[in-house]
């Protein structure tokens, strides 16, 4: 006995036949749920602007029947024309299978600037067109031009005061640029940004927890504040004789100082300590001649506040003793090579 209507089970639905839709470019973000399609967004809005009054924008995207009507009805008298024009600039236009157009979100801000340029230049250019037909009849200047005219003539009048004021004090601002930026003389200066500069790496050292690097840092940091604290003085002074001496005396001891705490001495006894002899020494020995010549840079702005000549009483030319070692080092590898080149062969003497 056949079963009823109502309990047969229902025929499964036709195979939906899947449009031709190529997979798009990205993947659709999770504030989309609708994915993009293979229309591009800006050659519809370029149709729908252009053409849209005889609906080439929905032939583009495949909707045939509405495009007919609205090549018929000449765009809905304009309605129809505005509303998808509207609505493409939106991104709420769709293709004929509901998806987003292509590359709406990647143009969107590009569009809006080029449509509100378009926009503003065509709203400046009929403000100034209707300003000129206001002003002037077939007999000259109406009230309304004068009036204008004159404000015209006011607001060139105070642009140019200003424009004026400005070029003059920029010229005096020129002016004092070109004397020095600081009380620092520029070599002395080049040795104190060379000092900055290995601060840099350092700094890298002491964040792994080095101790001897955060030291090193804190003197680096002293020196420079007292170099110019000593300049400074010596400006306000006007001792040129005693800031001629002391531009002399500290170029070289600070460019001693950047020899030693550059990466080829100190900075790599920090980092590689069991590569070198004795490294706890050789760190002292720098910290100890950045100590020296901290020490004499505060003597020297208590010697230029009591107003007494300067006095240098601290070397450290012995900080150059890295580069010595290694040429005496050199010297004497060479005379042990020699020697034992012409020293007998235990096995020539055998023979």
């Amino acid at each position: 006995m056949p079963a009823p209507p109502s309990l047969r089970t229902a025929p499964p639905p036709p195979t939906a036949v899947p449009h031709p839709v190529a997979i798009p470019h990205s993947t659709p973000s999770r504030q989309h749920a609708v994915p993009e399609g293979t229309k591009s967004y800006v050659v519809t809005l370029v149709l729908s602007l252009f053409l849209g009054m005889w609906g080439a924008d929905r032939f583009y995207l495949g909707k045939t029947r509405s495009a007919m009507a609205k090549l018929l009805t000449l765009g809905g008298l304009g309605y129809w024309w505005l509303i998808d024009l509207i609505m493409t600039l939106c991104g709420g236009s769709r293709d004929q299978w509901g998806l987003r157009l292509e590359g709406y979100d990647r143009n969107k801000k590009k569009v809006w600037t080029v449509v509100g340029c378009v926009y503003g230049v065509a709203l400046a250019v009929g403000l100034i067109a209707a300003g000129i037909v206001a002003s002037f009849d077939p007999n000259g200047p109406t009230p309304f031009g004068w009036i204008a005219m004159a404000v015209l003539a006011g607001v060139a009048a105070v642009t140019t005061t200003v424009l004026f004021l400005r070029r003059r004090r920029k010229g005096g601002v020129t002016t004092k640029r070109k004397r020095p930026s600081g009380p620092v003389p520029p070599r002395v200066q080049a040795q104190v940004d060379r000092l900055l500069v290995l601060r840099q790496f350092y700094d890298v050292h002491a964040a792994s927890g080095n101790q001897s690097a955060r030291a090193v840092i804190g003197q680096i940091d002293a020196v420079n504040t007292n170099v110019y604290e000593l300049f400074h003085r010596l400006s306000v002074k006007s001792d040129k004789s005693q800031r001629s001496l002391a531009q002399t005396e500290y170029e070289d001891k600070l460019g001693k100082l950047a020899a030693a705490l550059d990466r080829d001495y100190l900075l790599d006894v920090i980092a590689n300590p069991r590569l070198w002899d004795d490294p706890t020494h050789r760190i002292q020995a720098v910290q100890g001649a950045i100590d020296a010549v901290d020490g004499e840079l505060l003597r020297n702005i208590r010697q230029v506040n009591a107003h007494r000549g300067l006095v240098f009483e601290v070397t450290i030319d012995g900080l150059l003793g890295p580069r010595k070692a290694m040429n005496d080092w050199q010297r004497d590898f060479d005379k042990a090579a020699e020697d034992s080149s012409a020293r007998p062969h235990p096995t020539q003497d055998k023979r």
